[in-house]
């Protein structure tokens, strides 16, 4: 019979840890996407493409994990074409990422599922069942027994694919980003936790020594959490409990053997680190992060001091919330936004209760059991379930309080101001962790109701276990449709309309993340426009080509070489990094942007584009250049005092690339619906419209330039007309329907259409965008197409009744009396108006 409980035993935990697992791994890559994501994604994998080094820490294990992946998958042209699986379409490289990343998020189900279930054990329970089961007595306890086990099966699976399909955790685990991999060890660890503990427990009841198990455990432990730190540095905030609970629980300190042997099993793990300044030396690769083969810039890049080490943000905090304030904001997400049920709700306190209060159930029927025994064995064995009882196993306790450390640390730490959406977003992704181990408990909630309920009824019980899988598939049916990425080629297509509008050969500075990271994927995994030579502005001001040295201790070898510029030879520097003009660090070598674009201006043929702000004021750039909006981007192009750009060429010019962005994104916005302002999807629409509504201002104000030369210009103010309207009506989401700027600019447009003097009939605007007709409630399409008489009649009445109602609506705005040219349009508008009695109040 003992053999036979044992076997059972083993296939119980098999199926506690493989069913979750499985199930959520089918579903992550059933709905993961083809493409990179937003925020980290496409830079983690590009540096592992090229073996580079990524953004502050430099998150070595994770690009060498997607290094390993991309060479595997190219050399098994089955998988990467995607035949395999019976896909139409090539497979890119960061597909196979996401399918790694929801194979982590999937094993970590797996393993939440075995500690919730391990957790929920009572020890000692094979003691009492052998001796009821020896004695042929008590079936009605054998009964119980088994159907607390089922209990606690379905309650563990019902806790992971809970944990699992909870929007913050599928959206994560299926990405190519670091915290589907954070996960898995902080699951991992926890595991190991929980395996300790019952060896402990089983060790001090049966007054035994199990030294061996120990030390493996123990060493398997510290390994996990050295690896865990080059990965994700959040960690440390479940390293430190976990580790000083075990180091004083086996008292690591007074046995040398045990200390050093964890010691440098944590080191073997921390060890990865050491990839990436040899990397570096051995594969150095332009556009790769710091200056890492020095050992100041190693720790410097360790320590992420261009953020501010242990900080998240290093723009102005001032206005950064709280600690108590960001805990109630993850409370507030866990319990409305993560969990579908509030049944669940529910479970997380009894989880937490269940930590503090021993409930003396158990106990007292087992003394009651020992007293009733009618033989020396049984006796006997139930006096070992009483001494098992007494001793506690503490996984959960401590997990408790891995979860309140981690709430008060990170956020005592995290700096970012949530009061914005984007920023909320990329902060609420390290929520991960702790929501982790608030599920846990949970699931220990969760079983102790479905416990106490079998000592009143079995069936009820029963009822009440198979019940708790309703949970995850309320959360699967709430979440899904969000959580569905298939479609999600957003970046991509977003880079795509970046790079195929610039001409062969040009450079691109870049200072913007979503641009950086989704262009740098293209070019270094799928070999997109090679020709461009794309450089990030933020990592110049960190002394991107800085020399450097390199001293490794291990080897007690000096080794130098010369600097980043090798890496550039097509870029000129006229300093040692990027910074302000007339400051300390100018003086030390350093250069500003006009003076990079003055070095390269004639280089790269007048070719220089620019996505983002530059870092500081620069007085003379402003003064030599102007910044021509193209596409999503900026052509840095020399002022011309003696002369003027010609409106009709510009617009013809900027068409042809806006025909291809719209071509990758016009149908394929993002909706607002499903990715809120945040997300990182949601900044593409914003950018989109922006750039067009730039566009739109920059030709228009090219065109009442040009007014009074002998250039036509009709063609240009009607086209930035049609695109102010288009967009005013388009961005449902967007600030343009009460934006004095749009208003203005429109009314603008619209006074010089009915001054125009072009015996020209009225422009019909080209349709490039090809979107839903209802976007041109403003426009041509119903306001102009009646019979080609009444077009060429009534065109200017047409515009005049559009301009009177923009200017109207425009001095109506609180906010445009702060508006540049607030007088003039007001008097413009009460000298036409009052020919008729009507001025502006």
């Amino acid at each position: 019979m003992a053999v036979s409980t044992a076997a059972t035993d083993a296939i119980i935990r098999q199926l506690v840890f493989l069913i979750p697992c499985l199930v959520t791994f089918v579903v992550y890559v059933s709905t993961t996407s083809n493409s990179i994501a937003g925020g980290d994604a496409g830079e983690l994998v590009a540096e592992g493409c090229a073996l580079g080094t990524a953004h502050p820490p430099g998150y070595p294990l994770y690009t060498l994990i997607v290094a390993l992946v991309v060479r595997v998958m190219r050399n098994s042209s089955s998988w990467w074409d995607g035949s395999l699986f019976g896909y139409d379409d090539v497979r890119s490289p960061v597909y196979w990422v996401n399918v790694t990343s929801c194979l982590f998020g999937s094993i970590s189900s797996g393993f939440l599922s075995s500690i919730v279930f391990r957790l929920s054990r009572d020890f000692g329970d094979e003691s009492v069942k052998e001796a009821s089961t020896a004695s042929n007595q008590n079936l009605l306890r054998h009964v119980l027994s088994l159907s607390t086990m089922f209990g606690k099966l379905l309650c563990a699976i019902s806790t992971s694919l809970l944990c699992s399909f909870s929007p913050l955790m599928w959206q994560y685990n299926k990405e190519a980003e670091v915290f589907a991999l954070h996960i898995l060890f902080v699951s991992a660890i926890l595991y190991v936790l929980v395996i300790y503990e019952e060896t402990v427990v089983s060790t001090k009841s049966k007054e035994t020594t199990n030294a061996e198990h120990n030390w493996k455990t123990i060493a398997a432990g510290a390994f996990l959490c050295g690896l865990s730190l080059t990965n994700q540095h959040t960690s440390i905030l479940l390293i430190f409990p976990v580790a000083t609970y075990v180091c004083y629980q086996s008292s690591i300190l007074r046995k040398p053997k045990l200390f050093i042997t964890s010691t440098l099993s944590f080191l073997a793990g921390l060890s990865v680190y050491i990839s990436l300044p040899l990397l570096a030396i051995l594969r150095p690769h332009a556009g790769s992060w710091g200056d890492i083969t020095s050992l100041s810039g190693f720790i410097h890049h360790l320590l992420r001091r261009d953020y501010g080490t242990l900080r998240l943000f290093s723009g102005d905090d001032s206005l950064s919330e709280g600690m108590l304030v960001r805990g109630r904001k993850w409370a507030y997400d866990f319990a409305i936004c993560q969990i579908s049920h509030p049944w669940a709700r529910g479970f997380l306190l009894l989880g937490l209760l269940g930590q503090s209060i021993d409930l003396p159930t158990n106990r007292n029927q087992a003394i009651q059991a020992k007293r009733k025994a009618k033989n020396t064995k049984m006796a006997k064995q139930i006096k070992t379930h009483c001494r098992e009882l007494k001793i506690t196993n503490n996984a959960g306790k401590v997990i408790a309080f891995a979860l309140v450390f981690y709430l008060g640390i990170f956020h005592s730490l995290s700096n970012l101001p949530l009061s914005n959406p984007l920023l909320f977003g990329i902060h609420q992704r390290f929520w991960m962790h702790s929501n982790i181990l608030a599920f846990i408990l949970l699931g220990v909630g969760m079983n102790n109701l479905v416990t106490a309920t079998s000592r009143i009824s079995v069936p009820l019980s029963l009822v009440l276990s198979v019940a708790t899988l309703l949970l995850p598939l309320s959360q699967y049916r709430q979440n899904y449709v969000l959580s569905d990425q298939r479609s999600n080629s957003y970046f991509r297509s977003y880079a795509m309309s970046i790079l195929e509008t610039l001409p062969h050969n040009s450079l691109l500075l870049i200072n913007y993340d979503q641009q950086w990271t989704s262009v740098r994927y293209l070019q270094e995994c799928e070999g997109v426009r090679s020709d461009i030579r794309s450089i990030n502005l933020s990592m110049m001001t960190q002394g991107l080509i800085k020399p450097n040295t390199l001293l490794i201790s291990i080897l007690l070898i000096r080794l130098s070489r010369k600097t980043k510029q090798p890496l550039y030879p097509d870029v000129a520097f006229p300093g040692t990094h990027y910074t302000k003009g007339n400051t300390l660090s100018w003086v030390n070598g350093g250069f500003t942007f006009s003076e990079l674009v003055d070095a390269n201006m004639n280089k790269f043929d007048r070719k220089i584009f620019i996505g983002g702000k530059i870092n500081y004021d620069d007085i003379a750039f402003t003064n030599k250049y102007e910044e021509i909006p193209h596409g999503l981007v900026r052509k840095i192009v020399p002022r011309l005092n003696e002369t003027y750009h010609p409106a009709e060429t510009y617009r013809l010019d900027s068409t042809r690339d806006w025909i291809v962005v719209s071509g990758h994104l016009s149908r394929n916005l993002p909706s607002y619906e499903k990715y809120p302002s945040s997300t990182w999807e949601w900044t593409i629409s914003r950018e989109f419209f922006e750039h067009m509504v730039s566009r739109s201002t920059y030709l228009l104000d090219l065109a009442l330039k040009n007014n009074g030369h002998s250039q036509l210009v009709l063609p240009s103010i009607v086209e930035a007309a049609g695109w102010l309207e288009l967009a005013s009506s388009w961005d449902t989401e967007g600030e343009y329907k009460t934006s004095p700027p749009m208003k203005k600019n429109l009314g603008l447009a619209y006074m010089n259409m009915v001054r125009s003097k072009e015996t020209v009939k009225f422009p019909f605007v080209t349709d490039i965008f090809d979107v839903d007709d209802r976007h041109y409630h403003n426009w041509w399409r119903q306001n102009l197409m009646t019979t080609q008489v009444e077009y060429d009649e009534s065109w200017k009445a047409w515009a005049t009744s559009r301009w009177k109602e923009e200017w109207e609506l425009f001095l109506k705005l609180d906010s445009s009396k702060t508006e540049q040219g607030y007088d003039q349009v007001k008097s413009m508008y009460d000298a036409v108006m009052g020919s008729t009695g009507t001025t502006a109040r």
